[in-house]
């Protein structure tokens, strides 16, 4: 961790900063170029609705508001019937056995990519199998990084916590907005009940499938967008859980949440600035990000 943020998180044990500092990379980087590929999906879907909307405003309207409203429902459904079963066969994981951090779950993301790809070979009714498919997955991956992060999947609170990370915002949000959207959300969702929490998270994921989907409409020129953006989501929202659960862990640790969000958020700055600074031609940053743990 960078020495100038060393007395800011002197209420933390060395092995929890370097945890946050982790998570303040993690969420620095939460939008790769996989991720700024998507965006480019984005801006051509936008072009694609002002197009049918110039062909007839009404039935444009419709049309997409209506394909908006059938993944959200499908969404919606899917976390209904996943909520109690997407941590079927997790156990905890003993204290002594527990990984020093969440594993990748390289498997998640690779059966998402596979289910992207056969359906955006097919086009639109490939939906009908990706939605649910992916979602139930994307959950599923999300409950094994709250039980590596020390979460009790038996707890009603552990899987309100995984539905709350499907709230946070598509991956689709500007850098400097990941990071004020998982506070404003948590703060908003935290009291909700889980009724009002599925509806909440399934308008999120769906406004962020229906454009996924959207790229992927064309047969076979559709399953390298499928795949890739499964991909990239996948990996998003497995990150995500990452810094949320850290952060909970932490909060639980030190029972103080407004100075480690404090602390965090400027953790979070520190390392968009070394980021940046990275990137330009022959210049080096002064601190280092630590490596990320792949297991």
């Amino acid at each position: 961790m960078p020495d100038n943020l060393a007395d800011q998180a002197s209420f933390l044990t060395p092995h929890e900063q370097e945890q946050l500092w982790r998570a303040a990379v993690i969420m620095a980087d939460s939008r790769g170029v996989l991720l700024r590929l998507a965006g480019v999906f984005g801006r051509r879907i936008e072009a694609l609705r002002a197009s049918v909307a110039q062909t007839g405003e009404r039935l444009g309207g419709a049309a997409w508001t209506g394909l908006i409203q059938r993944v959200q429902d499908t969404v919606e459904d899917t976390l209904w019937s996943s909520y109690r079963y997407a941590t079927f066969g997790l156990e905890a994981v003993p204290h002594l056995a527990r990984p020093k951090a969440p594993r990748n779950n390289p498997l998640h993301r690779l059966a998402t990519t596979a289910s992207g790809a056969a359906s955006g070979f097919v086009g639109l009714p490939g939906v009908l199998f990706d939605i649910p498919f992916t979602t139930t997955t994307i959950l599923r991956s999300i409950a094994e990084v709250a039980r590596d992060s020390g979460e009790d999947l038996a707890e009603e609170d552990t899987r309100r916590a995984c539905l709350q990370v499907l709230a946070f915002g598509g991956p689709g949000t500007a850098d400097d907005d990941v990071e004020t959207g998982y506070w404003a959300t948590r703060l908003g969702v935290n009291h909700l009940t889980v009724n009002l929490l599925i509806s909440n998270a399934a308008s999120q994921l769906g406004i962020t499938l229906s454009e996924k989907f959207l790229a992927q409409a064309v047969p076979v020129a559709g399953a390298l967008a499928g795949a890739a953006l499964n991909y990239a989501f996948t990996e998003y929202y497995q990150n995500m859980a990452r810094v949320h659960f850290c952060l909970r862990a932490l909060e639980r640790r030190t029972g103080d949440p407004a100075a480690l969000q404090n602390c965090f958020q400027d953790m979070v700055r520190l390392a968009r600035e070394r980021r940046r600074v990275s990137r330009r031609p022959g210049t080096e940053a002064p601190v280092k990000y630590l490596p990320r743990t792949t297991r």
